[in-house]
């Protein structure tokens, strides 16, 4: 693995909070193709619904740079990754947090299938009703995606590198600068 053109992120000029919502600087970045910006667009109404504005295009930025050192499909770990956690929509936005101030003796009890099981089948849901309303053209995908959208945080099932590229994402937002200032 050749990681001489590893660039960090810069966040001098990253934006925060509610515009960050948007993908404002993702797009900005211009690594989006057309349609996964499409895709984007039409997920951001459900994404970030933990008070964590800015998790949605961090978890798609750093699934982007990891397809640079980890093989993967970018058309199964860009739209995985865009809706991973879109099922937390219509959710208290404090629930998380509230389960995890219920449960800060017992970290471990939060890897319960109970508490992180529906809001990947909702997930699911919510990108096959986007793919759907955008005709999103890459049917032969979209059973991978909805495995990888519906397994990232229990870890049950086995996973293929695109899946492997998203859980790292969505964990990767826990040591980003957004993530710290929340």
């Amino acid at each position: 693995m050749d990681l001489s053109s590893y660039q960090p992120i810069d966040y001098r000029n990253w934006v925060l909070g509610d515009e960050a919502r948007k993908g404002v600087n993702i797009k900005r970045l211009n690594v989006l193709t057309q349609k996964e910006i499409e895709l984007f667009d039409e997920a951001v109404h459900y994404q970030d619904q933990r008070n964590d504005p800015g998790h949605g295009e961090q978890t798609v930025y750093s699934a982007l740079k990891l397809l640079d050192y980890i093989p993967g499909n970018r058309n199964i770990t860009v739209p995985a990754a865009i809706f991973h956690d879109t099922g937390w929509y219509g959710n208290d936005p404090d629930a998380w947090k509230k389960l995890c101030e219920a449960n800060k003796d017992n970290l471990k009890s939060l890897d319960d299938e109970a508490n992180r099981r529906p809001h990947q089948n909702r997930g699911i849901m919510v990108a096959g009703r986007i793919f759907q309303k955008l005709d999103f053209p890459d049917e032969k995908y979209h059973f991978e995606i909805a495995d990888i959208i519906g397994d990232h945080d229990t870890r049950k099932l086995p996973t293929t590198e695109s899946g492997k590229i998203v859980r790292a994402a969505d964990l990767l937002w826990r040591v980003t600068y957004p993530h710290a200032q929340i």
